[in-house]
């Protein structure tokens, strides 16, 4: 006896005929794109449009906690800064330099999920390829920064409890490295 596979067959707008599971496939994938594409795009509002209370950020018009973009822009269309909210907390800010064609990132500053504190704060020099980074523990003290320009590192310090503390590490404009130890903010000689 054989066994036979019944399909059932569809005509197609492009003149080819396909069984009808490969359209409902097909029809599934645009449904599952278009319900993942309205859960990824982010709301952009205004700073006026938010208000924070128990240190959660809620939007004015429907009082339920933020997710999304909010944004300072001047009369004259220039960005100032935006901030970035998952589930009413903070978790970026950019500040942008004023006077720049296009908005040109100054500083960029990310936090703690759970503690909304500054986590890494990132600032971006304007007339030459420089980047600064700082990052924060939980209580907001320095435990790191580290300076790049050209994306080469130029200066390295760690820190503890707000204090250098480890090896301070610098590129001089002639190229000499120079390294300082310190333990507790003060210098170790040697």
């Amino acid at each position: 006896m054989l066994n036979r596979k019944i399909c059932v067959l569809q005509p197609a707008t492009d003149g080819y005929t396909r069984p009808l599971p490969a359209i409902m496939k097909n029809i599934l994938l645009i449904i599952f794109i278009c319900l993942l594409n309205q859960l990824s795009a982010q709301e952009i509002v205004g700073m006026k449009d938010l208000y924070v209370e128990n240190n959660l950020t809620y939007k004015v018009a429907d009082e339920k906690l933020f997710t999304g973009q909010a944004q300072h822009v001047r009369k004259n269309g220039h960005f100032v800064y935006e901030e970035y909210f998952d589930n009413g907390k903070l978790t970026k800010s950019i500040t942008y330099y004023n006077g720049t064609e296009k908005p040109t990132p100054a500083r960029e500053t990310e936090y703690y999920s759970d503690t909304q504190t500054k986590r890494k704060e990132t600032n971006y020099g304007l007339n030459k390829p420089t980047t600064e980074y700082k990052h924060f523990d939980k209580n907001e003290k320095k435990t790191l920064i580290e300076q790049y320009e050209n994306d080469k590192l130029i200066y390295r310090c760690e820190y503890q409890k707000n204090k250098k503390h480890g090896i301070e590490y610098c590129l001089n404009d002639d190229g000499t490295e120079m390294r300082i130890e310190y333990r507790n903010g003060k210098k170790i000689k040697k």
